[in-house]
């Protein structure tokens, strides 16, 4: 009697750890599962902003961004961009912008994928400066996360690391 009451609380005492464990990994994939909710509003709403943290020219090495000078804002179906740009440029004008610049301008050839598998969203779109034309691509994680890969016909490629974020409007910053 005493090995059969004693193999039932040992058998308790495993199930328990085993459970709380199950219940962790449960909250936590819910958790990202609600903050990929959140990440595809945030991209649905067309109204958010990337900051890059680390920026990684073609053939160089990374380069911090920690002064968080740089953005592209997608504002409904105008963008508009400031980026810093380290790499070799092909048909630059003198004197010209330095870096990967765009007012607000239309946004052409947008393209949305969703990888609810993977909790990935991949926008594509295309902007145009007076003396440039750019691909974007961002690979946005369940998260906010986001690589920025950027094509231009004037200059050599180049990626970027950051986050997006909600778009603050005017009334928020007052």
């Amino acid at each position: 009697m005493k090995t059969f009451i004693s193999s039932i609380i040992l058998s308790v005492l495993l199930i328990l750890p085993f459970e709380s464990t199950c219940a962790q990994k449960k909250n936590k994939k819910e958790k990202r599962m609600e903050q990929f909710t959140e990440t595809k509003k945030l991209v649905d709403s067309k109204q958010f902003v990337f900051v890059p943290d680390r920026a990684f020219p073609q053939g160089g090495r990374s380069i911090d961004l920690t002064t968080n000078y740089g953005f592209i804002n997608i504002l409904s179906d105008e963008t508009e961009g400031d980026m810093p740009f380290f790499g070799r440029g092909f048909t630059v004008p003198y004197g010209g912008d330095g870096g990967i610049k765009f007012d607000k301008t239309a946004i052409l050839n947008e393209e949305i994928e969703l990888n609810e598998k993977k909790m990935r969203l991949s926008y594509s779109f295309e902007a145009k400066s007076k003396n440039d034309h750019y691909r974007i691509r961002m690979d946005i994680g369940y998260n906010g996360s986001t690589s920025v890969s950027v094509t231009s016909n004037n200059r050599s490629h180049i990626n970027y690391n950051g986050d997006i974020t909600k778009l603050e409007s005017k009334g928020d910053k007052e």
